[in-house]
């Protein structure tokens, strides 16, 4: 049979039959040709340069490719058959690529997924070859992975008739293991990629073929009725008898929701999805996979398991195609998890050559000093402030959420509103920019207390509490004022010096300081629309120029989506998180006294303020309590 070299990897793959086109041949052997037909020549995208011999012109090729390209040898592989030895050249920017996007960046990823669609032609036994039916496919099916081919018990049982019924069959191939026997050629292979996040849980629905992102659907994570914060959930899972199947429970079906809603979306079948790829805090990762946590909470905060873990998606609970998968990102530590390690996948942590700060801003959130000489991790927990948790009038970034505010000098209040409807409360963007106004007017001090004797209507008391009022009655969905109190002041303080002094440590760990930062890279849906003006004036990040402090988006997603996409990327991730030094704040003897100094605003630089003694951490701490305890005893303004 005629053979068929492919450069530049020179490797050499024999026909198996006089009909087999260059694409079919390429799909069967798991080399990547871009297709969005499917090889039916109907896209022009499966273009190879044929470099020893001339191959006729199909009418086709004359369609999709230019003259002077076809002069060079280009042709559509899916439209030529192989019937002589043949050298044919896969040039780079014919390969199958896809692009996953972050907010402001674009990450090239070969869409070379551990899930593939594989066409064969199968000859029949006969008295000349008496060969068993999984024998003979074995044969056919050429892999270029170590491992024996496997199949499941049931579908083996199917493989006779499946063999008999045409000529021409297609399998989908996951890795070493053959998941199904496809009875329809033009099925399309999707696979989901997840972030599991402690408030809010997205899916995103993705064409194995294309790359192409399909749909996309989000939820609230409904384990949030036990507690905003991880640790809290982990609690519930220790102090009541199957709390962690309650747990489980709730966020396997959070996810098959999504995933349903993606298919019907698209308008296919969940049976059409074979591979889901998760990513999520070491918490969530836990609870999906039923992996008890009290080691979690407990110094020194050990995980289960750092390692990905992978199963059958059935036996975790998860609806797609009965034999398909569910496979994690790795874990780093007890409180940074697969989320933050797709987080440093997508931004190429590996390959940087640049001193950066990724911060995942969220409930639990997550800091990354990257060098050339390593990558540096730790979290801090923020709590749900960012995210408009323990916030008087603080909900999440939907519809009617105040999510960006500005004071003019009279103390005219302008903000935008989701969905541009009537506010309804504020979410952690529309708060940060609230603050950070109120400090630049000097509304508040840089204690964060708010200064009462301002003359102004705005500035109003309510139960005891000082408030600053951001929309009034008449301008509200609900007819109430929405206001920043006193303690959504402090909740902020306290969310925002966790996150400044983990940065903070990790720097003086590797020996940097902020001039040696050459970007921040936010990461998360709030760090994507945070105004980076107002976060660096609060203090919640070191101090750089507007510039180089970027919105990255749910890079998390991202990196779930380019493992999906990438079986290579896997083993990328893999390797990141086992080289990455992780720092527990708890343990470090500094960690106090630069979580104190934070809390001022922009936050007490110790750099500035050498002297920072016990006393000077003591009297904060009496400070900030006092704040918290605030009780007015003047006449109340009523909102």
């Amino acid at each position: 049979m005629p053979k068929v070299r492919f450069e530049p990897s020179g490797r050499i793959v024999e026909t198996v039959n006089e009909n087999e086109t260059l694409y079919e041949l390429a799909a069967r052997t798991g080399i990547q040709l871009e297709s969005v037909c499917g090889g039916r020549g109907i896209c022009g995208r499966c273009r190879v340069i044929i470099i020893s011999d001339h191959i006729p012109v199909t009418s086709e090729d004359k369609k999709c490719i230019s003259e002077k390209d076809l002069e060079r040898g280009v042709r559509l592989a899916c439209r030529h058959k192989v019937d002589r030895d043949l050298t044919v050249e896969v040039p780079e920017e014919f390969k199958r690529m896809g692009q996953v996007i972050l907010e402001k960046t674009y990450v090239r990823v070969n869409i070379d997924p551990a899930v593939k669609k594989i066409a064969l032609c199968v000859p029949p036994p006969s008295l000349d070859y008496p060969i068993a039916d999984f024998e003979r496919l074995k044969r056919v099916l050429v892999i270029s992975r170590s491992g024996e081919l496997k199949i499941p018990l049931k579908l083996l049982s199917e493989l006779p008739e499946f063999l008999r019924k045409k000529e021409k069959t297609e399998i989908v191939l996951r890795d070493n293991e053959i998941i199904r026997l496809l009875d329809n050629e033009n099925k399309r292979i999707y696979g989901v990629a997840i972030d599991v996040g402690t408030t809010t849980v997205v899916a995103y629905l993705m064409d194995l073929m294309t790359g192409e992102e399909v749909a996309v659907k989000s939820d609230m994570n409904a384990q949030i009725r036990y507690g905003d914060d991880v640790i809290s959930r982990i609690t519930f899972t220790m102090e009541r008898s199957g709390g962690l199947e309650v747990l489980r429970d709730l966020v396997v079906g959070c996810i098959n929701d999504l995933i349903q809603a993606c298919c019907s979306s698209a308008q296919i079948s969940k049976d059409d999805v074979y591979e889901v790829v998760v990513v999520g805090n070491t918490a969530m990762h836990h609870i999906l996979f039923g992996l008890e946590m009290q080691s979690l909470v407990f110094a020194p905060h050990i995980p289960v398991v750092t390692d990905s873990v992978e199963q059958k998606a059935a036996e975790a609970g998860i609806a797609i195609w009965k034999e398909g998968y569910l496979y994690s990102l790795p874990n780093i530590a007890g409180f940074v998890g697969a989320d933050h390690v797709g987080v440093l996948l997508a931004v190429e942590a590996d390959q940087s050559g640049k001193v950066q700060m990724v911060i995942d801003i969220g409930t639990n959130g997550e800091i990354s000093l990257i060098t050339p000489n390593g990558i540096a991790s730790t979290s801090c927990a923020a709590g749900p402030a960012f995210e408009g948790g323990n916030l008087a009038f603080g909900m999440r970034g939907a519809k009617g959420a105040i999510d960006h505010v500005r004071i003019k000098d009279d103390l005219k209040v302008e903000y935008s509103v989701i969905g541009n409807v009537k506010p309804r409360g504020v979410c952690g963007s529309g708060v940060v920019d609230a603050i950070a106004e109120m400090l630049r007017l000097g509304i508040i001090d840089r204690s964060g207390r708010i200064v009462e004797e301002i003359d102004s209507p705005r500035i109003v008391v309510k139960k005891g509490e000082s408030c600053f009022i951001i929309a009034h009655e008449n301008e509200t969905d609900t007819g109430e004022s929405i206001a920043i109190t006193q303690n959504d002041v402090l909740q902020i303080q306290y969310a925002k010096a966790a996150m400044y002094a983990g940065a903070a440590i990790l720097m003086k760990k590797m020996g940097l300081v902020e001039k040696d930062l050459e970007a921040i890279l936010l990461a998360g849906a709030f760090g994507n629309y945070l105004d980076p003006a107002s976060a660096r004036t609060i203090g919640l990040f070191p101090e750089l120029p507007l510039d180089r402090i970027i919105g990255i988006g749910n890079a998390a997603g991202a990196g779930a989506k380019m493992a999906l996409l990438n079986k290579e990327l896997r083993r990328r991730a893999i390797e990141i998180a086992k080289k990455v030094r992780y720092v527990e704040l708890a343990a470090q003897p500094d960690f106090e006294e630069t979580f104190y100094s934070a809390l001022y605003f922009p936050h007490l630089d110790t750099s500035r303020f050498p002297l920072v003694t016990s006393e000077i951490i003591r009297k904060s701490k009496m400070c900030f309590s006092k704040m918290k305890n605030h009780s007015i005893s003047k006449k109340e303004k009523v909102i």
